[in-house]
């Protein structure tokens, strides 16, 4: 006759082995998932802290398509202070300098004979300009600061060096020293795309066409001979190209 507490015994056992594997499997289970919600955490603290895994995470979409990787030139620039000093800065020093040269007035008068025959006209265009940037400066972030306008005010000042560098001053003092004047007008856009290269750490695709833009307003000042408006289309040109302020992504 069987004995009753065999019987007894025989389900306990077997009721232990079942309740410690599924103690077991649900043990695996909490630490698969502890597993995942922490890589899930740490890719959200990474994506709202921009971490150096992301070497790009801080620059602006123009930034990442411009600029090159670190390399013999420096790092990525990622501040206003690093444009302004490496770009900004030296253009100011290289203008200052043309405007050194003796017949500066003999050059600069017929190129500004429409700005002084009618400054009103050029400064209510100017004024259009400026808030239509303003306004697309806005469109693209849907918010506007200070720092916003001033960087336009900034690629204004850009661009009045660098037409009457290289689209003016240079060609000028290169013909006047015996190079053919065309030469002299090619031989200022390629030092004006190279320039990119260096200063801005442009790639090179962005510097050729850099130059090729250079080639279209020197065109331009050819046939117009209006140093105001080269300027003015530089302005747009330029603000469109890198509309936000450097380091400063479109991510809130």
């Amino acid at each position: 006759m069987p004995n009753q507490h065999d019987d007894y015994r025989l389900p306990q056992v077997t009721c232990s082995r079942t309740v410690g594997a599924e103690q077991w499997s649900r043990r695996l289970q909490c630490e698969a998932c502890r597993r995942a919600n922490c890589a899930t955490r740490t890719g959200l603290l990474n994506n709202r802290t921009n971490r150096p895994e992301e070497p790009n995470g801080d620059l602006a979409p123009s930034q990442r398509r411009l600029q090159r990787p670190p390399d013999f030139t420096g790092d990525r620039l990622r501040t206003f202070r690093a444009v302004a000093l490496r770009h900004g800065l030296p253009g100011a020093v290289l203008g200052a300098l043309c405007l050194a040269h003796p017949d500066i007035r003999t050059l600069l008068s017929p190129a500004l004979a429409g700005f002084m025959a009618d400054p009103t006209r050029y400064l209510m265009i100017g004024g259009l300009l400026m808030a239509a940037l303003i306004a697309y400066a806005w469109f693209i972030d849907r918010r506007l600061n200070a720092a916003a306008v001033g960087w336009i005010l900034y690629l204004l000042l850009i661009s009045v060096w660098e037409e009457w560098v290289f689209r003016l001053a240079l060609p000028y003092f290169a013909a006047e020293n015996g190079m053919e004047l065309r030469t002299a007008v090619i031989a200022s856009n390629v030092l004006f795309g190279a320039m990119h290269y260096f200063t801005l750490r442009w790639k090179w695709q962005w510097c050729v066409a850099a130059a090729l833009g250079g080639m279209a307003l020197s065109r331009n000042f050819a046939i117009h001979y209006d140093l105001v408006l080269v300027i003015g289309v530089h302005w747009v040109a330029t603000f469109v190209n890198t509309p936000r302020l450097p380091g400063r992504s479109n991510r809130p």
